[in-house]
């Protein structure tokens, strides 16, 4: 009896913490946290904590997009935010993954297949990877960015204005303003002369 009562009381908690998470997932996609004038968004999207998810005017983002913000990760309460600037691109299937902090200035444009995140898991060998705490470093992409096709951008990463990423780049460290960067990892392949107007290769 003493044994059925407890594993009838171990399924009671665990159902009752399921309907508290999905309450909270409900709570936290009842509305954005701020949607501007005439942004257009196309749907099938997946969205995962709508309310610290902040748009600017004028944004498109095109179907099968999934933007998520992580408002806790094993007991910690981490309420990431994404913001995303005027008049800004994100293009079919991009997956942005906020656990801090992850700012897109205005007018760039976010080719299909792009990935950002502030965050990445730990791994220590033989311990699970879902189990790992996260390793966070908030993200940054200044205004008039390009972002190539397929690219990813991982945590820590600042880009500044009028930056262009090549398809299928992997951006693991920051770039200053008015470059051209590509490759896995990424490295700057030209810069813009701005007396002659020129892209010059570095």
């Amino acid at each position: 009896m003493r044994i059925w009562r407890e594993g009838y009381n171990m399924l009671l908690n665990r159902v009752i913490q399921a309907i508290k998470n999905r309450y909270i997932e409900f709570k936290d996609n009842i509305r954005w946290g701020s949607k501007g004038k005439g942004t257009h968004i196309i749907k099938p999207m997946r969205l995962i904590g709508k309310t610290r998810i902040f748009i600017g005017d004028n944004v498109t983002i095109l179907n099968n997009a999934r933007l998520e913000t992580i408002r806790e990760w094993k007991g910690t309460i981490l309420n990431g935010i994404l913001k995303i600037g005027d008049n800004t691109s994100i293009e079919q299937s991009c997956h942005i993954v906020s656990a801090k902090e992850i700012e897109i200035g205005h007018d760039s444009v976010f080719s299909a297949y792009v990935y950002v995140s502030d965050c990445a898991h730990g791994y220590d060998i033989g311990d699970s990877i879902m189990d790992s705490q996260l390793d966070i470093k908030p993200v940054k992409i200044g205004n008039h960015c390009f972002v190539g096709i397929g690219s990813c951008i991982m945590p820590g990463v600042s880009l500044g204005d009028n930056v262009v990423v090549g398809a299928n780049s992997v951006v693991t460290k920051s770039f200053s303003d008015n470059c051209m960067i590509a490759g896995s990892p990424a490295k700057m392949i030209k810069k813009y002369d701005e007396a002659t107007r020129i892209w010059v290769k570095c």
